[in-house]
């Protein structure tokens, strides 16, 4: 049997030096110098040893309940995973998004594929029944609408812009927010949040097209709606991922399958709101300001989508992916 206050005498030396140099360390490891680092990891070695023989030899629970807590703590500052900047996370942020969108790629182009069904029968239903429009189109969509019929923009004074951007990344973001839960809906209410988009959208561009400001409405779009509806199917992909893995989750159970794909929906999702949230500055600052010609218009459109192709089909190529380890 160990000889408890025997044993507490010769180790206790260590025990306390450990709890200086930890209350040091707990803050941050650059408190402590390189002679003192080497102690720290030497104390912590002794301390885990002496752990152990009290859980083997010991019978009291105070002294086992103090070594195993001053172990547990100096355990998780020499084996914590070192801060990143800021910067440096956020670029790891969007890299893992970049590999997550190819990898659920197959998902984004379902939503975009919903989008422009549900969008080519609204245009060919309201082409067959001008009525068609008043049964889809909200209320509060009406004014909208006739505005962009008139093929006119008013430039939009600062404080106006500034609060469109508030507007529409609340408003937008909501939205992703909304159609990308759609995997706790089996998908279903994601498929209707892209019937809806893509219902109005249609019933849009036939109204405007009848009037002959299709390239009004097309050239006012595009510059934000790029990356705004780009981050919508990003996110909805994120929603779809989800729902796949509780429809067809193969051998695991269905919390097996929701926790794998969970890295990737939750990418998805993130990275569908960070893009909403900037379409929504370009939308409120640019697209509809008449100033602004329609050529330098279609240059940012033409642009941006170029610069997020690029993005998602090259970003974090060859780079480990934190996102799976």
């Amino acid at each position: 049997m160990m000889k408890e206050q025997e044993f507490v005498a010769q180790r206790s030396k260590d025990w306390d030096r450990l709890q200086q140099l930890l209350h040091r360390a707990e803050t941050s490891l650059r408190g402590l110098r390189g002679a003192e680092l080497v102690e720290f990891s030497r104390l912590h070695r002794r301390v885990s040893g002496d752990l152990a023989a009290v859980r083997t030899q010991g019978t009291n629970p105070s002294l086992l309940a103090f070594l195993n807590d001053l172990v547990a703590r100096s355990a998780a500052v020499l084996y914590a995973h070192p801060r990143k900047p800021p910067f440096a996370a956020a670029r790891d942020l969007a890299l893992d998004a970049a590999r997550a969108v190819r990898r659920r790629y197959g998902f984004i182009l379902f939503a975009i594929g919903v989008t422009v069904l549900f969008g080519a029968a609204a245009w060919f239903l309201t082409a067959a029944d001008p009525r068609f429009v008043d049964v889809v189109v909200p209320p509060d969509f009406r004014a909208s609408l006739e505005h962009w019929k008139t093929g006119q923009f008013e430039d939009t004074p600062i404080e106006g812009s500034i609060a469109g951007t508030a507007f529409y990344i609340a408003n937008n973001t909501i939205a992703t927010i909304l159609v990308a839960a759609g995997g706790m809906t089996f998908g279903l209410s994601a498929l209707y949040a892209l019937f809806q988009n893509g219902v109005i959208l249609g019933v849009f561009l036939h109204e405007v097209q009848g009037v002959g400001a299709l390239g009004h409405f097309v050239t006012g779009v595009l510059p934000h709606g790029v990356t705004e509806l780009g981050g919508v199917f990003v996110g909805a992909g994120g929603g779809f991922t989800l729902a796949w893995a509780m429809i067809n989750p193969g051998r695991k159970s269905i919390a097996a399958s929701l926790r794998d794909a969970g890295k990737d929906a939750a990418l998805l999702i993130a990275m569908g709101i960070i893009m909403i949230w900037i379409a929504a500055p370009i939308e409120a600052w640019f697209s509809f300001q008449a100033s602004v010609p329609p050529a330098a218009k279609q240059a940012v459109a033409i642009l941006t989508f170029i610069l997020w192709m690029v993005f998602f089909s090259l970003a974090g190529r060859g780079e480990p992916d934190a996102s799976q380890q």
